[in-house]
C-alpha cells in the first residue's frame, strides 16, 4: 500500500516576479538614488541654515523609499487631530517602519546608538535627526532630559516602546523607561498599531511576515535582498486615541495601558479573515 503525505506549503510572493518587474524596479531605483542624492546635498547644506529643510527633507526622502519599495499605506482612525502631539510611539517590526512612518510627517525617531554606526542606514538617520540613547544607566539622565528638551522645543519625537523589532506574530512587552521623559508632564501621546496585512496582494500569514519582519539574528544583507524584490507591500496604520501624561500616575501605568492598547488592536487586526 503506498500512502501519500499531503505536505504543508503556501504561496510564496516572491515567486511570481518576471523580467518585467525587475525591470521597472531597476528604473525606479535609478530616479530614487538620483533624487537621494540632491536631497541629501541639500539637507547637509541647508538642514541647519533653515531648520524648515532639515525637518521635511527627511519626510520627502522617505515618500521615495516607500515609492521604490512600492509600499502602499492604508491610513485608519482620527489622523488629522494627531498633529498636536508631542510623543509618537507604535509597535517595532521592521526597518521598513521607520519609512513608512516617516512619510506621514516631520518626526525624531529615538534609536539605540548602535545605530549611529551601521554603514549608510547610521548616516541617513544623523541626517533624519535621529536621537541616540545608550542602554548604559549612566547615562539615562542625560537622554532623558535630551528627549525633554526637543519634546519642550515642540518637536515631535518617535519612540518605539518595545525596543527592538518582534516577529511580527505578537507585540513585544513595553520598557516603561520609553516613557521616562514624559513622566508627569503635559505632553500629549499618539499611540499607532502598524500592521503588515499584504505582500504583491496575498494576505500576509505568520510563514510570509517574516519577509517584512526582521529580529532576532537576521543577517541584513539577505532579508533586504527579499524585500526589495516584492512587487507591492501593503502596510495598515492604525490611530488609536491620544492619551495625556500627566493623567498617569507613573511611568509604568502609563506604559502598561499603551502596551496594552496597542496590543489588542494589533491581535485584532491579525484575527481578521481577509
Amino acid at each position: 500500500m503506498i500512502v501519500t503525505v499531503k505536505q504543508n506549503t503556501y504561496y510564496s510572493p516572491i515567486d511570481t516576479l518576471s523580467f518585467l518587474d525587475n525591470f521597472i524596479f531597476i528604473l525606479k531605483l535609478i530616479v530614487f538614488v538620483s533624487f537621494s542624492i540632491v536631497l541629501i546635498i541639500m539637507t547637509l547644506l541647508l538642514g541647519k541654515i533653515i531648520p524648515l529643510f532639515g525637518k521635511w527633507l527627511p519626510v520627502i526622502f522617505h515618500k521615495l523609499l516607500i515609492w521604490l519599495l512600492s509600499v502602499r499605506i492604508e491610513l485608519e482612525g482620527e489622523i488629522n487631530i494627531s498633529n498636536d502631539c508631542n510623543l509618537y510611539i507604535s509597535n517595532h517590526l521592521s526597518y521598513l517602519d521607520i519609512p513608512i512612518l516617516g512619510s506621514i510627517y516631520p518626526v525624531r525617531f529615538v534609536a539605540k546608538s548602535e545605530v549611529e554606526n551601521w554603514p549608510l542606514f547610521g548616516f541617513l538617520a544623523r541626517l533624519g535627526r535621529t536621537i541616540f540613547i545608550s542602554r548604559n544607566r549612566s547615562d539615562s539622565l542625560y537622554q532623558k532630559n535630551n528627549i525633554l528638551k526637543s519634546l519642550s522645543s515642540d518637536e515631535k519625537i518617535f519612540i518605539f516602546p518595545e525596543g527592538t523589532t518582534s516577529d511580527g506574530n505578537r507585540v513585544l512587552d513595553f520598557k516603561s523607561s520609553s516613557f521616562s521623559s514624559v513622566e508627569g508632564q503635559n505632553f500629549i501621546i499618539q499611540p499607532i498599531v502598524i500592521v503588515y496585512s499584504d505582500l504583491n496582494g496575498i494576505p500576509i500569514n505568520r510563514w510570509l511576515r517574516p519577509l517584512i519582519a526582521w529580529y532576532g539574528n537576521m543577517d541584513l544583507e539577505p532579508h533586504l535582498s527579499v524585500l526589495v524584490h516584492l512587487r507591492s507591500i501593503k502596510a495598515r496604520i492604525i490611530y488609536l486615541d491620544k492619551v495625556n501624561a500627566k493623567d498617569f500616575s507613573s511611568r509604568k501605568d502609563l506604559s502598561k495601558y499603551l502596551e496594552n492598547q496597542i496590543k489588542k488592536v494589533y491581535a485584532s487586526a491579525l484575527s481578521k479573515k481577509p
